[in-house]
């Protein structure tokens, strides 16, 4: 008998338990154990786990290193599950994400209030291809430039800048208040258009008008 064998029938009889009973608990047949116990079957090591654990009791490393080469039980190796660990974000997380990420403020077109943030990643100071100091992003407050395919609601990204391009969309200020228009300069005075036609189209002085940049990009909602 070795002394795996040994130990699960002392620990049988410790426990009161005839081979049936104790094969039954184990799941096996109670003529699996009686071969066990008597030296006439070899047990690997997952199934002598079991068994002395329904027992009470544990392998000890003498009973695997005092065996003879042929009765060592068989190692089963058993998967390793990754251990769960909840991360929460730090000052160094924040200030590491800092360089790649930056967080635009969003402000309301009409009342120039701060309504929400937006974040994006950056590459060399720049959002796609633009400087990020360059760029401002407003919430349109009315349907005003929804012929300029800008409804109430929408972000835009407006690219600042002190230019005219003729025929773009730029952000401005007209007495104290911010608008969207299309806009075409004819030499000292700036034609503003809320659509992409002269119809409705308003001509004002340059000194009428605060230009605040260029509306480069818009998102909404679906």
């Amino acid at each position: 008998m070795n002394r795996i064998a040994e130990k699960i029938q002392k620990a049988r009889w410790k426990a009161g338990l005839s081979e049936k009973q104790l094969a039954k608990k184990c799941g096996l047949a109670a003529s699996y154990i009686m071969q066990v116990e008597t030296g006439k079957k070899i047990i690997n090591e997952a199934t002598a786990d079991k068994i002395l654990g329904v027992l009470g009791e544990e392998i000890a490393m003498f009973d695997v290193t005092d065996m003879k080469e042929e009765e060592k039980p068989v190692r089963v190796s058993k998967p390793v599950q990754a251990a769960r660990y909840t991360v929460e974000p730090n000052e160094q997380w924040a200030n590491a994400l800092a360089g790649v990420i930056e967080k635009f403020p969003i402000y309301e077109c009409r009342n120039n209030q701060v309504v929400g943030y937006k974040e994006l990643p950056i590459l060399g100071k720049k959002v796609e291809g633009f400087h990020l100091d360059k760029l401002l992003f407003v919430k349109a407050s009315n349907n005003e430039a929804e012929a300029l395919r800008i409804k109430n609601g929408d972000i835009v990204m407006v690219l600042k800048t002190k230019e005219i391009q003729n025929n773009s969309i730029y952000l401005i200020e007209v007495g104290n208040q911010r608008i969207i228009r299309k806009l075409r300069r004819e030499s000292s005075k700036v034609r503003l258009f809320r659509n992409h036609i002269d119809a409705g189209s308003e001509l004002v002085s340059l000194a009428e008008i605060k230009l605040i940049g260029r509306c480069i990009r818009v998102e909404f909602s679906l």
